[in-house]
């Protein structure tokens, strides 16, 4: 089985994660395997994912596009490409790949399986999906909250819905060590509260920053870690200097060590608007971390099992002040987090799904 994979971009993110790790063990299965980025080839520094797959055998196509403007040309590029490969299945993840390929499907010899990550609450990309949906064989879902949505807002039949939820490798990331003191900047680690994530609207930083003196003052042992970079960054950090926290709230920016912050942190911080199925919320559960969310599709489905830690916006600061100030809660909800990512949500259960998809799409009807 030939499968291609179209992304819009392979800088490390929860979608670009799980196609590496999906085309990695389609490949080590003994499948042909491409895979494909709109965006340029990232910068040293944010390449991991490029490297992986270059050290086991597969090299990414690149069509260098990296704004809209270029749409025509990706097109162009993008059905040269697939013509030249000529793959029986072509897997696209994430928004604006969902778009190009199904823009290119028409006539061609493949079969279209679209990604849906996140439950997307932008009309125009809303009306975009519903517009090309007859040219998607299947769509997978990550969780049952983005099916009901793509039914509800983008119209899509169930039965061309599949739910294939996200999966981790649980002997490799329990393998990882917890960051220490100094790789943090600290003499000793302190206590910390961490987010892990885009700075981005749609990740709820704001809760972050319009919050942290509330949750400082009532945590004193306490330090707020955020890991990640993005438009809401020189926001933050200046809302965190007018009220000078400048000592208690680290920006670390982009870090390939970031599972590591995260299992030397207390809980992770996850007030996210939207979303569909957050890799981070699995790690976090992997760690035995507890997790404070805002009820986004996908975090109610994983965390269903101990409902206390997703809670509205504004009772959001309390909470995570009081999860802080009690380790005994913590460690009770981290082994119950960890019992169920063992049970459910292993990298292989993922895999398995998406082949078999693959080969009953590939079966004479």
């Amino acid at each position: 089985m030939d499968v291609a994979f179209v992304i819009t971009e392979l800088e490390p993110g929860g979608a670009e994660r799980c196609l590496v790790k999906l085309a990695l063990d389609l490949s080590q299965r003994g499948h042909c395997v491409n895979v494909v980025s709109i965006a340029p080839e990232p910068r040293s520094g944010r390449n991991e994912l490029v490297v992986e797959l270059r050290a086991n055998g597969i090299n990414p196509h690149f069509l260098d596009v990296s704004n809209y403007r270029e749409f025509f040309r990706a097109k162009r590029r993008l059905r040269l490409l697939l013509s030249k490969i000529a793959p029986d299945i072509v897997q696209s993840f994430l928004f604006h790949a969902n778009i190009l390929c199904g823009k290119i499907s028409k006539r061609s010899c493949w079969k279209l399986i679209a990604g849906l990550r996140v439950s997307e609450p932008r009309r125009l990309r809303q009306w975009m999906m519903r517009y090309q949906r007859s040219r998607f064989h299947r769509v997978v879902c990550v969780s049952d909250d983005v099916s009901s949505y793509a039914q509800r807002q983008l119209a899509f039949p169930l039965d061309n819905l599949v739910v294939i939820p996200n999966g981790i490798d649980l002997d490799r990331f329990t393998a990882i060590r917890p960051a220490v003191a100094s790789e943090l900047s600290f003499d000793t680690t302190p206590p910390l509260l961490t987010f892990i994530g885009r700075l981005h609207v749609q990740k709820g930083v704001d809760l972050i920053v319009d919050n942290a003196k509330f949750i400082l003052q009532s945590c004193p042992q306490h330090h707020i870690a955020i890991v990640g970079d993005g438009s809401r960054k020189q926001y933050m950090q200046r809302i965190i200097s007018a009220i000078g926290l400048e000592q208690r709230v680290h920006f670390y920016g982009y870090r390939e060590d970031a599972a590591a912050i995260l299992k030397a942190s207390q809980l992770l911080l996850f007030p996210s608007r939207w979303e569909g199925m957050p890799n981070v919320v699995i790690e976090a559960m992997a760690a035995k971390k507890p997790i404070v969310a805002c009820p986004a599709d996908g975090v109610r489905a994983l965390l269903s099992h101990a409902p206390q830690q997703i809670v509205e916006p504004s009772d959001w600061p309390a909470t995570v002040i009081e999860f802080a100030l009690d380790r005994a809660v913590c460690d009770d909800i981290g082994e119950s987090n960890y019992t169920v990512v063992s049970e459910t949500y292993q990298l292989s259960q993922m895999i398995n799904q998406y082949e078999d998809l693959y080969h009953q799409i590939l079966q004479p009807s």
